[in-house]
C-alpha cells in the first residue's frame, strides 16, 4: 500500500512538473533552464486545452491529412491509388467530432509545423522519392547532405513523418492491402483556411489558399504495437460511413 501510495504521489509531482513548465510563459526559461522540450513531448497533444475555442480570434484552418499508397500487384506492374482524404474519414463517426485530436489531425499539426521550419534545400530534398532502404533514414541522410545545417528541424521533421508515415501504412493496408504489395506511401498535410473571424460578415471576403507539404514516396512503416487487423477493421466502418457524405458532396 505504501509503496503505491508513494508511486502515485512521485507521478502526480512529474505531471504538476511538466504542467507547471508548459505553462511558463517566458520561452527561454522555459527551454533553456527547464526541460520545456521534454514536457512539450508529455503534454502535447492530449493533455493540452486548445484556448482558440474561447479566444477572440478562434481557429480558422481545416486540419487534414491525405493519403496514397503504390501498389504492385502480381504481375509485377506498380501503380499509385488516388489520394484519400484520411482525416473525412476518421471524422465520418459523428462521436469521433467532438474529440479534436484525432489521429490524422495530430499529424498534419505536427507534420506541417516541422515542415514550415525546413530550409528551402530541406524541403526540395523531402519532395524527392526516397524508397531505398529501411523506414525514413535515406530521407534524414539526404537533407543533411544537402544542408547540414539545423540538424535539430530535420530530426523534428522525421519524427512527425514517422508518425504520419506509419498512419498512411496502416490507412494503405486497410483500403488497398488485398490489391497488392505495398511498396511506398504518401501523404500530405494540408492547411484549408476558413474566411477569419474578424472578416465573417463581410460578403466580398475571399478565403485564403490552402497551403500543403510537398513530400515524396517514402517506405512503408509498421511498429511491433501496431495491430493491423484491428486498425482496418476500424477504419473500414469509418470509409463505409464516410462514403455517403462524399457522394452527397460531389
Amino acid at each position: 500500500m505504501q509503496i503505491t501510495a508513494a508511486v502515485a504521489l512521485v507521478l502526480l509531482i512529474v505531471h504538476m512538473f511538466f504542467t507547471a513548465v508548459v505553462n511558463t510563459p517566458n520561452s527561454d526559461i522555459k527551454y533553456n533552464v527547464l526541460p520545456g522540450a521534454a514536457a512539450d513531448r508529455y503534454a502535447k497533444p492530449y493533455l493540452v486545452q486548445d484556448y482558440k475555442i474561447f479566444a477572440p480570434d478562434p481557429a480558422d484552418t481545416d486540419r487534414q491529412l491525405w493519403v496514397r499508397a503504390w501498389i504492385e500487384d502480381e504481375s509485377g506492374a506498380k501503380e499509385a491509388t488516388e489520394w484519400i482524404n484520411a482525416t473525412h474519414i476518421e471524422l465520418a463517426a459523428t462521436y469521433r467530432k467532438t474529440l479534436r485530436k484525432q489521429l490524422s489531425i495530430v499529424g498534419a499539426e505536427r507534420l506541417m509545423g516541422a515542415f514550415s521550419k525546413l530550409s528551402e534545400d530541406h524541403k526540395s530534398v523531402a519532395a524527392e522519392n526516397h524508397l531505398d532502404g529501411d523506414a525514413l533514414y535515406g530521407l534524414r541522410d539526404a537533407m543533411v547532405a544537402a544542408d547540414g545545417s539545423n540538424q535539430a528541424a530535420v530530426d523534428e521533421f522525421i519524427r512527425a513523418d514517422n508518425y504520419v508515415t506509419s498512419y498512411a501504412t496502416q490507412v494503405a493496408y486497410a483500403l488497398w492491402g488485398d490489391s497488392g504489395t505495398i511498396r511506398g506511401v504518401q501523404v500530405r498535410a494540408v492547411y484549408d483556411p476558413v474566411v477569419r473571424w474578424a472578416d465573417r460578415k463581410d460578403p466580398n471576403a475571399e478565403r485564403p489558399p490552402s497551403r500543403y507539404t510537398d513530400l515524396g514516396w517514402v517506405p512503408p512503416m509498421e511498429w511491433p504495437a501496431q495491430d493491423r487487423d484491428a486498425f482496418a477493421r476500424t477504419f473500414r466502418a469509418w470509409a463505409e460511413q464516410a462514403e455517403p457524405q462524399m457522394e452527397a458532396t460531389r
